[in-house]
């Protein structure tokens, strides 16, 4: 009975430990994609972004351009049948390079996105970090898929795009 006695004790003291250091823990949110719409630097990034995207849709609307000539040229009854097999085979050739193009240029949009993101987000970090140690934050969330609310006393999104962009 003693030894359910002290038990006991032993985990209220426990609990109580684990409720004071969860007292203690404060937490940060900072909404990532706002600091890239709302940053200097990350509308520049955006940018740049939007130049590589006017880019690759350019030599996608050229290798379309190909695709549509190649079919023109299939919908004329001048060809005589090689001619028509060599047209087909282009054409077939053409759409696979077209279809290549397109899902490379995405995939290569999609990381080149990632990657200016992560830079933005590098360069808030050290901000990120000065701001938690100011306001005495344990954590800082920057996922708003996974967070139901944020006070706005700890969002401190205002204050990181403000630091950046006086920075730049």
């Amino acid at each position: 009975m003693r030894f359910l006695r002290i038990l006991c004790l032993a985990a209220s003291v426990a609990l109580c430990a684990a409720t004071a250091s969860a007292q203690m823990s404060k937490v940060g949110f900072v909404n990532p994609q706002r600091i890239i719409n709302e940053s200097k630097i990350g509308r520049i990034a955006q940018d740049d972004l939007a130049r590589l995207g006017k880019e690759k849709d350019r030599r996608v609307r050229e290798s379309l351009s190909l695709v549509e000539d190649l079919q023109k040229k299939l919908k004329q009854d001048t060809l005589s049948v090689t001619e028509q097999q060599t047209a087909e085979e282009q054409l077939r050739t053409a759409v696979r390079d077209y279809e290549k193009l397109v899902e490379t240029s995405n995939l290569e949009i999609q990381s080149e996105e990632r990657r200016l993101i992560q830079f933005v987000m590098r360069r808030a970090d050290s901000f990120l970090q000065a701001i938690a140690g100011e306001m005495g934050f344990t954590m800082i969330l920057t996922d708003p898929e996974i967070v139901g609310y944020v006070n706005p006393a700890v969002d401190i999104t205002d204050r990181v795009i403000n630091e950046l962009n006086a920075a730049l």
